[in-house]
């Protein structure tokens, strides 16, 4: 089953160097880009059409003309409810304010990429990596 992933940023080297740290830890997948909150409502709309309603939106925060919040508030309206916030600022002012909208989490860019391309893997997959267990022989 091939995930589809939305990645909404107004800066475009975040969806290439997203992308290549998810290929990393997903296997199959299809990557939606959209340059800010307006780009992002028609390609959810368009995918649902389609039947084929995003699995994981990766929205950030602070973009021109819609921002991460008001884009989140619309396409959880929408019905699409697995919106994590990507940001480089970060508050308990914003953790509320994005919980109030629909987000499930938030997400650092400050954890760095690879980090953050690792958890979007996990928690589309429902559950962290396995713990190598000691072998009982």
């Amino acid at each position: 089953m091939t995930l589809r992933i939305l990645i909404v940023d107004d800066e475009p080297a975040i969806h290439e160097v997203m992308e290549a740290y998810l290929r990393k830890f997903l296997d199959d997948f299809e990557l939606i880009s959209a340059a800010n909150g307006f780009e992002a409502v028609l390609r959810a709309k368009d995918c649902m059409k389609k039947g084929r309603t995003p699995d994981f939106v990766l929205m950030d925060m602070k973009m021109p003309e819609m921002n991460g919040f008001e884009c989140t508030k619309t396409l959880t309206e929408l019905g699409i409810s697995n919106i994590h916030l990507l940001t480089a600022y970060f508050d308990g002012e914003s953790l509320k304010q994005a919980a109030e909208v629909g987000a499930k989490g938030v997400l650092k860019k400050s954890d760095g990429f690879a980090s953050v391309a690792k958890k979007v893997a996990e928690l589309l997959r429902g559950s962290k990596e396995p713990t190598p267990q000691p072998s009982s022989v």
